[in-house]
């Protein structure tokens, strides 16, 4: 794997930046791609999903399609609230971004430093750096089974979780190679629990949550009103309510963010500006470069980028993104920011079958006319979504 030093993002952020997006007062696709995502939902037979996308500082489209459950008459709306799954992850680096800005930690340190009774049946888990951890370069293994059907509530259940990885082994030496691990972003949220010296999910709602105004949002499913809270679908074709809701506490760093597309443009925001939002500030421009410039490199790949928490690189019409996926039983979603541009994008859906290319495509075509013009004739590439 080859590191891509900060340089080399500079020069792709100031490459994407030569068209601006549309604003809220210039939206013209609104009535199409409303009509176009209807028929979607219909032609893909999806239960539902929620779009939002957020540019030159405005929410300019925020759209629901579907039920919050099928058999039931309980139609989505913008205010709805899915699991978003490893989208969990960008927001749990912005997290540790927080606790290193204020020198609590660095992301050098090794992770033994804050969680000293981390061990596993591998001596070289005593090199695992907070950094490898957040661009999935130490090496962890994965988790095997999420456990959705016997979840753990208590406070604890993070801390026991990351206490049974003792007999488990690294799968490369840190810093080598890169392998996707939820269990490495576990880990991290019991970083954020002794260094802040509170729960994961408390230090999240206090840090995040309030200062960006995310009422709705939570990384505990019981904190969600029943009357905003939607059921995933699972089946294809026919779908049927997934039998259980994808929750567990050992499991809320890296897959359990409830939230709306509304809380999300709020991220968004502070996200695109700097890290802050209106008079807030969650994290320092410096401290957004940084989470955005430090990557690894897929061998096959110069324009796949492996950042602080996001995927990062030139997915999509030759625009510079920072970037999440996620999925879980019953659930897909998708958050594409584009910093040069102030543009972001979020989609999300309660049926593990929705077709979330589809849906992203319909909205980058929407937010970048001229790039789906240049991808239409052929003078742009395609990748994203």
């Amino acid at each position: 794997m080859k590191k891509i030093h900060r340089s080399v993002l500079l020069i792709l952020l100031a490459t994407s930046a030569w068209q601006p997006a549309l604003s809220e007062d210039e939206w013209p696709p609104h009535q199409a791609l409303d009509a176009h995502y209807e028929a979607l939902l219909l032609q893909e037979n999806v239960a539902g999903f929620n779009v939002g996308i957020f540019a030159n500082d405005a929410l300019v489209f925020a759209q629901a399609y579907g039920v919050a459950e099928l058999g039931t008459d309980n139609k989505l709306t913008p205010e709805s609230v899915f699991h978003w799954a490893s989208v969990s992850k960008p927001l749990v680096a912005v997290a540790i971004m927080q606790l290193a800005q204020a020198g609590k930690l660095s992301l050098d340190d090794p992770v033994t430093k804050h969680v000293p009774y981390f061990s596993m049946a591998d001596p070289r888990s005593g090199d695992i750096t907070l950094r490898q951890l957040l661009t999935h370069t130490a090496g962890m293994p994965d988790v095997e089974d999420y456990e959705w059907d016997r979840p753990q509530h208590d406070p604890e259940a993070l801390w026991r979780w990351i206490r049974d990885q003792t007999d488990r082994e690294l799968l490369f030496d840190p810093g080598t190679n890169r392998e996707y691990s939820n269990i490495g972003f576990e880990l991290l949220g019991l970083v954020i629990e002794e260094v802040a010296d509170e729960s994961f999910e408390d230090y999240m709602a206090a840090h995040l949550f309030g200062p960006l105004q995310m009422r709705s949002s939570s990384f505990i499913a019981s904190e969600i009103p029943s009357e905003l809270r939607v059921q995933g679908h699972v089946g294809a074709p026919e779908r049927q309510v997934a039998a259980h809701y994808p929750y567990n506490r050992r499991h809320a760093p890296s897959s359990t963010l409830n939230s709306s597309i509304l809380d999300m443009a709020n991220f968004a925001a502070a996200m695109l500006n700097g890290g802050s939002f209106g008079s807030v500030s969650v994290l320092s421009p410096e401290s957004m470069k940084e989470m955005w410039s430090s990557a690894w490199s897929w061998p096959d790949d110069p324009n796949r980028l492996s950042g602080i928490g996001w995927n990062l690189g030139l997915p999509w019409g030759g625009i510079f993104a920072a970037s999440h996926g996620g999925q879980d039983d019953g659930f897909r979603s998708f958050l594409y920011l584009a910093p040069a541009r102030d543009v972001g994008i979020f989609v999300v859906s309660n049926d593990e079958n929705a077709p979330i290319r589809l849906i992203m495509r319909a909205a980058l075509e929407a937010a970048f006319p001229v790039e789906a013009q240049m991808l239409q004739d052929g003078s742009a590439q395609e990748d994203g979504g």
